[in-house]
């Protein structure tokens, strides 16, 4: 059982049991009110990253809008870096205190110093294959409005994107595993977008 203090018992978005979990990104403590709730803690190594406002350390989360870095003092620092969005703040390398930058390549995707070239600390960020705006760029997460479950864009108010598949026409939604466009398709627990490169490609969201 681990000592680390800043490990919690229970999920601070919704108050349930927290339970130790294996996935594609590794172990990590997730929310046993899933997937009604999402929240997920992470239980990889150290990132060695401190958090710019109150120098806490800062550490993977996730949650309804994907996969941050978050500061572990919360709540009393809300400090959270989410690779994904475009107005994130900068966050500083350990070593020489230099801004990261975001940096892909054939390696994969890290967080690498922008400081002197005898720099070399860097950070891999798996980042989460999302379903990309068709507008926008940015990634599409599952909301509830008065009209039931949709997909809208993570970069809102800035883009109002919204996909219901409920609802009149749809925008052509692109796998973000293969490329190829996705269906709304009925299975015995309802409604979900599958791939159309299936069975090559078996990625589902599904719409519940």
């Amino acid at each position: 059982m681990s000592t680390d203090p800043n490990r919690p018992t229970n999920c601070p978005n919704c108050g349930s049991p927290l339970q130790e979990r294996e996935g594609k990104y590794g172990k990590f403590l997730g929310c046993t009110k899933f997937p009604e709730c999402r929240y997920i803690f992470d239980l990889s190594p150290p990132t060695n990253l401190n958090c710019p406002d109150c120098g806490k350390e800062l550490k993977w989360k996730g949650g309804k809008m994907g996969r941050f870095l978050g500061c572990t003092g919360y709540p009393d620092c809300t400090f959270l870096y989410n690779p994904e969005s475009k107005d994130k703040r900068d966050i500083f390398c350990p070593e020489c205190e230099e801004k990261l930058e975001l940096k892909t390549d054939e390696k994969g995707t890290f967080l690498r110093c922008t400081g002197e070239e005898d720099c070399s600390f860097e950070l891999e960020v798996k980042m989460e294959k999302t379903i990309k705006c068709p507008e926008c760029g940015g990634s599409l997460r599952k909301r509830t409005g008065k009209f039931g479950v949709f997909l809208g864009c993570q970069s809102y108010p800035e883009c109002h994107f919204g996909f219901n598949a409920d609802r009149g026409e749809q925008a052509t939604l692109v796998c973000p595993e293969c490329g190829y466009p996705l269906a709304v398709k009925e299975g015995k627990y309802g409604q979900f977008l599958g791939c159309t490169g299936y069975p090559d490609c078996k990625f589902l969201l599904n719409l519940k």
